[in-house]
């Protein structure tokens, strides 16, 4: 797909990151849950060139579980505050339309004074930081603490832990578990398939990001929640592809 490399926006991935999660608290206000989701995706999948992926309406779609419809309205409120930039494709056989190509644009702030650290993009503290091994701990313990009882879903687990710490709070629980999703779905289609390890890494973000909200001042739950799982899942796919 070299054809994409003529509109790459990013040197990195981590510039990458670091423009979507700009963008995401620039726009805290204007983006609903589903704008941030598809925004999510889009990054996602725009790595071998970073800031660039070419996807199907459809493809996008799946991976939220929402119709495609909603996914184009998502993408146009994306285009219009200068977050995405749409590139139409033309099919080489039937000459239809074709998947648009989708541009991740650089962040330019419009305030004056310095800003704010943003909360999707926090460093990394000890307990986020941890290496591979820690992982397969992860794993281990929720397969334990469940073995001998009936196997809670992954959505109650998700759920129990955001009860017992913040309180009900369902249209944060929904926030946060469509940032899981928009994370995770491009990985089970992938070779990044072990769901067990997926699903112990969400819950063990989820963990850290509810803790620092006691320590810090984190306006945004759900940026921070996306800027952890995002480091924790590139570590873990760094370490399968190297191991």
């Amino acid at each position: 797909m070299h054809y994409l490399a003529e509109y790459q926006t990013f040197e990195s991935k981590q510039q990458l990151n670091k423009a979507v999660a700009d963008h995401l608290s620039a726009h805290r206000f204007e983006l609903n849950d589903t704008a941030r989701n598809v925004l999510t995706v889009i990054s996602r999948y725009a790595v071998k060139f970073p800031g660039v992926a070419h996807l199907k309406a459809a493809t996008i779609a799946q991976a939220l579980g929402i119709c495609e419809k909603t996914v184009r309205r998502a993408v146009n409120k994306l285009a219009a505050l200068g977050i995405v930039r749409k590139v139409a494709t033309t099919r080489k056989v039937s000459g239809g339309q074709g998947a648009n190509i989708y541009v991740v644009q650089a962040h330019v702030s419009t305030r004056q004074e310095p800003s704010e650290p943003t909360p999707a993009s926090p460093e990394p503290t000890k307990n986020d930081a941890e290496p591979y091994y820690s992982f397969k701990l992860i794993k281990n313990h929720l397969v334990n603490t469940y073995a001998n009882a009936p196997q809670p879903s992954h959505y109650g687990r998700f759920r129990r832990l955001l009860e017992s710490t913040i309180g009900p709070n369902n249209r944060l629980l929904y926030r946060l578990y469509g940032v899981y999703k928009a994370q995770t779905a491009p990985l089970f289609r992938s070779k990044y398939n072990d769901k067990a390890t997926v699903e112990a890494l969400g819950i063990r973000a989820l963990h850290i990001a509810i803790q620092a909200t006691k320590r810090l001042k984190i306006r945004n739950l759900a940026g921070y929640y996306n800027g952890v799982l995002d480091r924790m899942l590139d570590r873990w796919q760094s370490e399968e592809l190297y191991a």
